[in-house]
């Protein structure tokens, strides 16, 4: 398992501590990617009863991240998790059963800690566009076969459906394992909503200019015609309808892939 993290000791102790609970044998290496908290004064001292190993990067964003922990994993199943992650038990297990068939990759079910489930819930993953990082399992040989991460995806957005077109494009088959549950505790997602949708709206018409299809701009809510259509449905007039939170988090995003969109001519195909 590989686990970049960076600044949020408290929530990467809690993930580690919670994986304790797991019964099989698997590994986790922790990349503490330009740390300021003290994580590495904590990774040195933990001793957790599973293979645990180490390392360090220079703040170069996730992408990058994962990439070097991956290297260094002797496992022939990668399973990448965010530090803000808590599983429940037998999540470590159920995505090493799922690739007992070839060219699997695993997706969790996620949910909010109650604390901050108000205003805001989380997707079912049904499709490649939806695949995010926080919770993916992959053969290791087929993560490599399309490249592993691409890290010039520095920041917000973009690394996770690009890897996974290109899975996808290799033949995976996409898997959401419906009896694990992982709890997402992004405890500042709400006070920084808007920057983060804007970086993922950026991020994602850069997916489209590398993946130059159609569907893939559809799929991802940044064709011309899916932008003049969310310009209607978040007016003023239709904020009533709408939850603050995503209300924010639509506008954001759709006002940031508009300008990555005017800034260049996007695909056509």
């Amino acid at each position: 398992m590989v686990v970049p993290t960076h600044d949020r000791r408290a929530l990467l102790e809690r993930k580690l501590r919670a994986l304790e609970a797991e019964r099989v044998d698997f590994e986790v290496i922790v990349v503490a990617d330009g740390c300021s908290d003290g994580t590495e004064r904590f990774l040195a001292r933990y001793e957790p009863p599973y293979g645990f190993s180490w390392l360090t990067t220079p703040g170069k964003h996730a992408a990058f991240a994962r990439n070097q922990g991956a290297r260094v994993a002797r496992g022939a199943v990668l399973l990448f998790s965010d530090d803000d992650v808590i599983p429940r038990p037998g999540w470590v297990a159920a995505n090493l059963a799922l690739h007992k068939a070839p060219m699997r990759v695993g997706l969790s079910r996620e949910a909010l800690p109650d604390h901050l489930s108000e205003g805001w819930t989380l997707k079912v993953v049904r499709g490649w566009w939806n695949v995010v990082s926080r919770s993916l399992s992959v053969p290791a040989a087929l993560f490599w076969e399309v490249g592993g991460y691409d890290a010039s995806f520095s920041s917000y957005g973009g690394e996770d459906p690009d890897l996974a077109l290109r899975l996808k494009a290799a033949g995976a088959v996409f898997e959401l394992l419906p009896e694990v549950l992982v709890e997402h505790w992004d405890e500042g997602f709400l006070d920084h909503l808007e920057a983060k949708a804007g970086s993922a709206g950026a991020a994602h018409v850069r997916v489209w200019r590398k993946h130059p299809r159609r569907e893939v701009a559809f799929a991802l809510g940044v064709h011309p015609l899916s932008l003049a259509l969310k310009r209607a449905l978040l007016s003023t007039a239709a904020k009533p309808f709408w939850d603050d939170a995503h209300y924010r988090y639509e506008r954001a995003y759709a006002a940031a892939a508009r300008r990555a969109l005017a800034e260049g001519a996007g695909p056509t195909r």
